[in-house]
């Protein structure tokens, strides 16, 4: 079938360029299929596969897509549209209480890395211009990498995914401040005077929008009669101030950003992110598989040693070193490990550097090859890692207390449940799912205490008198602190199987009598559940409004479960799935 379109291309391409065009998504499109069908069935992040489509297509190995910058233009829209969605869904006042901290992560790694990472070129005997363009690009993170990754588990909205989404917009700002005085001349004057011209535009783009909002909201309000305008009218948005912010030499990211912003307060943001995400999608995909077009490697002159130093600096290095900065912070090791994680890989910007160096001449296209390496093996592994953060936590996350300082924390686990609260429900969790629970909950006139990761939630939930302490469910310090043995019924909304699995053995250990009801993320995992001794496993995908109800004891039906029963129609589904 690839060769047959190939053939088709090779017919059409001197007379049809948009013939060309198509016939090259067409493969783009059946190769990261296949590619996706295999790294699906190893578990793998499909990122990986698309990253691996490009690489099979560019120069490389089949060259079958030879003129990329159409594509990359493509790409270009999925970036602009993530960052507007992003922008859309943050929550500014939740967002604001963690900017500074953000700002600091952000500039003391970037300072830190940059450092670091200049000495060890240097060691390595790169020339001074090559150690410049080496430590650059490994000090930035990617954000359409850790968006893309936080978007698909849901994580965008917790702690850590804020703090890396804020960390992550520091960086994309020095970036462009670099990239502009890169283009710059070598005169201090220049320097000086890109710089301050560039916070000055900034600063023009935000107050601009700032006094646009009323006129812009009144506008939208109208459009908002119709679906399919409050579409094209959102998108138009978008696209028309990352377009002003690129003319501000600002980028296309940091406009787009800035647009779901200020787009953020509108009542019908839900429907607009709805209806964008999909064909955001299918231009993300392109991006992905243009990162794996432009690698290309000349194994003659290329130093593996190097590469592989290089890898492990930016995946270990730059993690060990955000922890740091987080610890001393006052988060607490569990925060600080995801969100470095999640920061472990070489961004889009540096490829942006390394393109300059090259059409500058300070970079040769052997050292290019050598930082475009180390970036994509960078981003194939953090997939893998960010994907599986859970996991590896619980096998090391014991061995991370040095990262975590023993007093004045941010994070307060304080832990002050009155001596008389007994017989009494504790949830884990009190996101979206959670919040449905606690509200029936309160219905019933229950005693509750509400146990979360997130200090935003538990200040929210303490300022409405509600009984809730910040704490990691995934110490178990903290679980025995919780005085468990005197509750009735412990419901955990997490997804984390690690950490539930660890919640019910020591919850069957110290109060064999506590019922407990957890959420599953397939058929398998709520199997080993009910082998463990839980008492009710829901599936999200089955979690309605009834089962609220049932959750809590407060239906009938629920006094007839049967979870031999249910364990049958979970094994039966789970056949369904593989068989799919």
């Amino acid at each position: 079938m690839i060769y047959c379109l190939y053939f088709v291309k090779t017919e059409f391409m001197f007379y049809n360029r948009f013939m060309e065009l198509i016939i090259d998504l067409g493969i783009i499109f059946v190769i990261a299929s296949i590619f996706g069908l295999i790294i699906r069935q190893l578990g793998l992040p499909l990122i990986i596969a698309y990253i691996m489509a490009g690489v099979l297509l560019g120069d490389n190995a089949l060259k079958i897509v030879t003129d990329r910058q159409i594509i990359e233009n493509l790409s270009t829209l999925g970036i602009v549209l993530m960052l507007f969605i992003v922008g859309l869904e943050l929550d500014w006042k939740k967002a604001r209480d963690f900017a500074r901290s953000a700002t600091v992560i952000g500039i003391g790694q970037i300072i830190i890395t940059g450092i670091v990472g200049y000495f060890i070129a240097n060691y390595f005997g790169f020339s001074s211009r090559l150690a410049l363009y080496t430590s650059l690009t490994l000090t930035f993170s990617s954000t359409v990498i850790v968006i893309k990754l936080l978007s698909d588990k849901r994580d965008l909205n917790s702690l850590y995914g804020r703090i890396s989404l804020g960390v992550l917009l520091i960086q994309d700002i020095v970036a462009i401040l670099a990239l502009i005085l890169l283009q710059t001349t070598h005169s201090e004057f220049d320097y000086a005077y890109s710089l301050a011209l560039a916070v000055i535009k900034l600063g023009a783009l935000c107050i601009m929008l700032y006094f646009s909002q009323k006129i812009v909201q009144k506008i939208f309000k109208s459009m908002a009669e119709s679906s399919e305008l409050l579409l094209i009218s959102s998108i138009g948005w978008a696209f028309l101030i990352a377009l002003i912010s690129y003319q501000l030499n600002f980028g296309l990211e940091i406009g787009a950003f800035l647009a779901g912003i200020f787009l953020a307060t509108l009542p019908y943001r839900l429907e607009i992110t709805a209806k964008i995400k999909s064909i955001r999608d299918f231009f993300v995909t392109l991006f992905f598989v243009t990162l794996g077009l432009n690698f290309s490697l000349d194994f003659e002159s290329f130093n593996f040693s190097h590469a592989s130093a290089l890898i492990v600096f930016v995946i270990l290095g730059q993690t060990i070193i955000t922890m740091i900065i987080m610890g001393f912070l006052g988060f607490r090791k569990r925060t600080s490990f995801q969100t470095a994680l999640a920061l472990s890989q070489v961004s889009e910007f540096s490829f942006i550097i390394i393109s300059l160096g090259l059409l500058k001449g300070d970079l040769s296209q052997p050292e290019a090859s050598l930082l475009m390496f180390v970036g994509i093996a960078t981003i194939i592994i953090s997939t893998i890692l960010i994907e599986n953060t859970d996991a590896i936590y619980y096998h090391i996350g014991k061995y991370l207390k040095i990262f975590e300082k023993k007093s004045g924390t941010l994070q307060n686990d304080s832990i002050n449940i009155p001596s008389d609260f007994s017989n009494h429900i504790v949830i884990f969790g009190a996101d979206h799912i959670g919040k449905r629970i606690l509200a029936s909950l309160f219905r019933q006139k229950q005693k509750i205490l509400v146990v979360d990761f997130n200090p935003a939630v538990i200040k929210e939930l303490q300022e409405n008198e509600i009984p809730a302490v910040y704490g990691d469910m995934g110490d178990p310090e903290f679980i025995v602190a919780l005085g468990l043995e005197r509750c009735q019924l412990v419901i955990s909304t997490t997804h984390d199987f690690y950490d539930n699995m660890r919640l019910v053995k020591k919850i069957n250990f110290i109060n064999r009598n506590c019922k407990i009801y957890v959420l599953a993320n397939n058929p398998e995992e709520a199997i080993e559940f009910y082998r463990a001794g839980v008492e009710r496993v829901v599936l999200p995908s089955n979690l309605t409004g009834d089962m609220i109800s049932e959750l809590i004891g407060k239906s009938s039906h629920y006094q007839r479960f049967n979870i031999q029963k249910h364990i049958k129609e979970l094994k039966i589904q789970s056949k369904k799935i593989i068989a799919k």
